[in-house]
């Protein structure tokens, strides 16, 4: 069975390293709980270069039902263990509904208007 979806933990300029001003990010402790949360075969887990943005570090991106999910400030292995808990809830329902924590930490994209936003004025 093919994977559903992907997982990426940015691990590039930013993310991870206290030198720059993120919290640190221990990466076999980060691919300890994701083994332990047993999601291999159903999703694929990867640290990435940067990710961006650094201003938000550190950043997961979620991939699921060819939909892209971005987390900020993913800064301790509990917020990311929940990331994990979350996963199957996601891949067996679309369009389920995040847990509060995480929901805090999604990233808005700025250059798409919110849903049920009113238009920008450009003039």
């Amino acid at each position: 069975m093919a994977d559903t979806g992907l997982i990426f933990a940015c691990f590039g300029c930013c993310c991870g390293h206290t030198n720059n001003g993120a919290a640190r990010i221990a990466r076999p402790a980060t691919r300890r709980a994701f083994d332990a949360a047993g999601l291999q075969g159903r999703v694929r887990f990867a640290f990435s270069e940067c990710l961006g943005p650094c201003s938000e570090a550190n950043v997961i991106f979620v991939y699921l039902h060819n939909r892209p999910l971005w987390f900020k400030r993913v800064n301790t292995l509990d917020l990311f263990e929940q990331l994990l808990a979350y996963v199957p809830t996601a891949v067996a329902a679309l369009g389920a509904p995040l847990p509060e924590a995480l929901a805090a930490l999604v990233l808005v994209d700025r250059r798409r208007p919110r849903p049920g936003a009113r238009p920008r004025r450009t003039s």
